[in-house]
């Protein structure tokens, strides 16, 4: 039973409870931490620069990022059936049985299947790990405007410390990254194109929040 007011109501093991913050770095008592999970959803530097570097190869390079999300998916998945095959296995030798081990002639053949299954999916994750590989190289040149995209957004966040009213979303955010990579001068020499995007994008933020931030501000903000 749990005390809640002045009734007690029965407990479930189900039972959660979540509560949150706005609060950016919330300081509680180690007693707190002791009683509870904290999770810090905030994004972070790289984990931002990561998450816009998905989206820039899917805009320059949408079949090397569909073959990335292809690999995950697939990786996960022989991953979980080689778990399976394992835990049938381990299943299938603790049965009791009175058939000697060599006598038995389904669990033999369970074993074998096991094993050429297990042979299948270890081979196909090895082969996945080279392809990733190969993908994350061609990925690495388009870094740079990640990070850049990264900075630009934690300068705009920025800016709620100095007043409240200025609270920017990574949604809105996203809508102008995507329309830099639209809207930034093509070019068949990869540096080139990067550095037209990272232009670009520099000055859509810029007019972004301008639009929305007093005039003593926008000096700042630029510098």
């Amino acid at each position: 039973m749990i005390k809640l007011g002045d009734q007690n109501i029965e407990y479930h093991d189900d039972f959660r409870l979540y509560m949150t913050t706005k609060i950016a770095n919330p300081n509680y008592p180690p007693e707190t931490f002791g009683k509870t999970m904290i999770i810090n959803f905030c994004v972070t530097m790289l984990g931002l620069r990561d998450q816009l570097l998905n989206e820039v190869v899917g805009f320059e390079r949408p079949e090397l990022e569909k073959l990335r999300k292809q690999l995950v998916v697939e990786t996960s998945q022989n991953r979980a059936t080689l778990k399976d095959l394992e835990d049938t296995l381990l299943s299938e030798l603790s049965k009791e049985t009175d058939i000697p081990l060599v006598d038995n002639v389904a669990l033999i053949e369970t074993l074998e299947t096991a094993k050429t299954k297990s042979v299948e999916i270890s081979l196909a994750i090895e082969n996945a790990k080279v392809t990733e590989a190969d993908i994350e190289q061609s990925r690495e040149s388009y870094k740079e405007v990640a990070k850049r995209a990264a900075i630009l957004f934690f300068a705009m966040q920025g800016l709620s410390t100095i007043s409240e009213m200025y609270e920017y979303s990574l949604t809105a955010y996203l809508v102008v990254f995507k329309n830099a990579l639209e809207t930034a001068r093509k070019d068949n020499i990869l540096q080139n194109r990067l550095r037209n995007i990272k232009d670009k994008l520099t000055q859509l933020v810029y007019d972004f929040v301008c639009m929305g931030i007093f005039e003593k501000h926008k000096l700042m903000f630029s510098f």
